[in-house]
């Protein structure tokens, strides 16, 4: 038997012991779980050890690429302490990242490191817990060092560098007439806190660096090692959208003297020691939450003494351009995605976000958060982590009017245990205004999606045809004719709610055969489970809502953990959607099953792998990475779904 679950007992013999251990378990090779290699696959690998296991050696660097990395490198380690301090904050920023140059290849990429030694000589990179340890040298430089290793799906986040984006960083970080007279220390009380190291810059500048890539920064946790299982992941719903506060509207994102004057109530968890103290958790860590929203609607109630309120201008259009300007979330159980634009149907929550709640959650859950850290350290993350997703719940409902909050956020947290948490620890705080908004339906968070579509403009990117068409028969013009057919075919499923879609797997992606190699079509389908509440960590079964779950389909790949493979012929795609669609008992889903699912013993699994990864390759060229097996389930764990419908 396999176990596959996340916290397995890892088991690892000696070669002693070797032989007993195969005996024992003869199905264990590797890849563990999944069918083996072909037998022309295992000689090839076989003949490879026995010729001694050599390497070709890796080709130089290209003139192109060290002209390109000359430049950013004398660039990242200009000797001005303004230009020092930009640097750094550019580098706790993008340390994770794998940036991309858009003149190098497009499987090219590379790390923005701390290296002992200076720009032409070999990288010696300086390992530390987290990116805003002390160095442990007096002077040390930043470099790009190349990723060697193969690239997977699951912590690949890339960051498009070219000469535009080193122009946009002199327009927002070096032309501005402010003055850096002393560089911050490495001090570990205050690292932590961004709004005390880099209160020199300007706030504005620095939301917009983050702006300009949004997407870039919400990855970071998505694929970053905070967000690992179920305790980690359940702190968010699993399908809602997310816009953020205009940077030239916002008052609060603009000024840096304010950010500045409530740095103390905006210390996060990270810093100072690994130590659990669920007392200074719930009492400190709340109370300077309280404090910093009461002291932002203070703010805001002398800069606008008639209380107008939010309008819809004050949500960002992306310039008009941008397409980082909207963004959805999923989240798979125990790993989450995050895609532009707004995917899905009207999901339950929104968050809008500004600067220091974007700066908040980059510094808790990737520059922040330890990953050889303790229990407590993993537990406080976990917890500091819903004020944020609560801020940002109250600054959507700051635009929704204000006879509607109170009963929009009860569907949010349902539950006498819920409802008295978060009664007594996140009251809706400064929304004592009304929005400026004007609405014209009784459903007024839809109705805000959907002007914030307007709004966007441009920046919304394509309309989505397969989950937001209510007569099930949108197309796409800008596709073809074999596209349209799966599509209208596919806009069925994702109007299946609640018990009908019980059988349906977290993360799920259908190859469509269309007779034409090069036209074959990827989808992923994703399922959206409801809960009552975000409110508690443990219990969540308890806290399922079974009847309100939904399905999300999106053209080609989205997560990195797929669930299932399902292959069908575009000439049996009717059929296929119809058998699925009378789905009432185990008989009906094998049948389904049996005829187009891959399973994880199937012969051609890794073939079926492949093409998926090479489809993924061939429409997201420098974005695509290798999937995950590791979660891909057995059909067979399907059995214990409920036909209740």
């Amino acid at each position: 038997s396999f176990d596959i679950s996340l916290d397995k007992k890892q088991n690892c013999t000696t070669a002693e012991d070797f032989s007993e251990y195969k005996k024992k378990y003869p199905l264990w090779g590797m890849p563990y779980a999944l069918p083996g290699l072909t037998d022309k696959e295992h000689k090839t690998i076989v003949d490879w050890l026995r010729q001694g296991g050599l390497i070709t050696p890796r080709p130089p660097m290209s003139a192109r690429a060290k002209k390109t990395i000359n430049q950013w490198e004398e660039f990242l380690n200009g000797r001005s302490l303004k230009q020092q301090l930009v640097s750094r904050y550019i580098y706790e920023h993008l340390f994770m990242g794998h940036i991309h140059f858009d003149t190098l290849p497009d499987r090219e990429f590379y790390r923005l490191v701390r290296s002992k030694t200076a720009p032409g000589e070999p990288v010696v990179e300086i390992n530390t817990v987290r990116p805003y340890d002390h160095p442990g040298v007096a002077k040390f430089y930043y470099r790009l060092r190349k990723i060697e290793s193969t690239i997977v799906s699951k912590n690949h986040t890339v960051y498009r560098m070219n000469r535009k984006k080193m122009e946009r960083y002199r327009q927002l970080f070096l032309q501005d007439d402010y003055e850096v007279k002393k560089l911050p220390s490495y001090d570990p009380e205050t690292t932590s806190n961004p709004f005390k190291t880099f209160a020199d810059l300007p706030a504005k500048s620095r939301y917009r660096f983050m702006l300009d890539d949004a997407q870039f920064f919400v990855m970071g946790f998505m694929k970053g090692p905070v967000c690992r299982g179920q305790i980690a992941l359940n702190v968010i719903n699993d399908h809602f959208f997310v816009a953020f506060f205009d940077p030239e509207k916002d008052t609060i994102s603009n000024d840096t003297a304010f950010l500045a004057s409530v740095s103390d109530y905006l210390d996060l968890p990270a810093s100072g020691k690994d130590k659990l103290n669920i007392d200074i958790l719930g009492a400190d860590y709340q109370s300077k939450q309280e404090k910093y929203l009461d002291a932002k609607g203070t703010y805001l109630a002398k800069l606008d003494p008639a209380k107008k309120g939010n309008d819809i201008a004050h949500i960002w259009n992306g310039d008009g351009h941008n397409s980082n300007a909207l963004l959805t979330i999923f989240r798979h159980f125990d790993s989450a995605s995050v895609v532009k634009g707004f995917v899905g149907d009207t999901p339950k929550t929104g968050w809008v976000i500004d600067y220091p709640l974007l700066e908040r959650i980059h510094y808790l859950l990737v520059v922040g958060f330890n990953v050889f850290g303790n229990v407590g350290h993993q537990l406080e993350t976990r917890l500091y982590m819903d004020f944020l997703r609560m801020e940002g719940e109250n600054n959507f409902l700051s635009f929704l009017p204000k006879d509607k909050r109170v009963e929009e956020r009860a569907e949010w947290y349902k539950g006498a245990r819920a409802e008295h948490k978060i009664h007594l620890e996140e009251p809706l705080r400064g929304l004592e205004w009304d929005t400026e908004i004007v609405y014209r339906t009784n459903d007024p968070k839809k109705e805000f999606f959907e002007q914030i579509l307007v709004r966007a403009g441009p920046a919304a990117g394509p309309k989505d045809y397969l989950n937001r068409c209510p007569e099930k028969n949108c197309v796409d013009k800008n596709t073809g004719p074999l596209e349209q057919r799966a599509d209208r075919a596919l806009q069925k499923v994702t109007g299946l709610r609640g018990p009908e879609i019980q059988v349906v797997q977290d993360l799920a992606f259908i190859h469509v055969v269309t007779g034409n190699k090069d036209k074959d079509l990827a989808y992923t389908v994703i399922r959206n489970k409801a809960l009552s509440n975000n409110s508690f960590m443990f219990g969540e079964e308890r806290r399922r809502l079974v009847d309100d779950d939904t399905l999300t389909i999106v053209k080609g790949y989205t997560g990195s953990y797929p669930n299932s493979f399902v292959r069908v012929n575009l000439d049996e795609i009717e059929e296929f959607v119809e058998g699925f669609l009378k789905i009432r008992d185990q008989l009906s889903y094998y049948n389904v099953a049996r005829k187009h699912a891959i399973r994880r013993t199937s012969p051609n699994f890794w073939e079926e792998a492949d093409w998926h990864y090479q489809k993924y390759l061939k429409d997201e060229p420098v974005e695509a990475g290798l999937f995950d097996m590791y979660r891909f389930n057995r059909i067979a764990e399907k059995s214990d779904a409920q036909f209740k419908w």
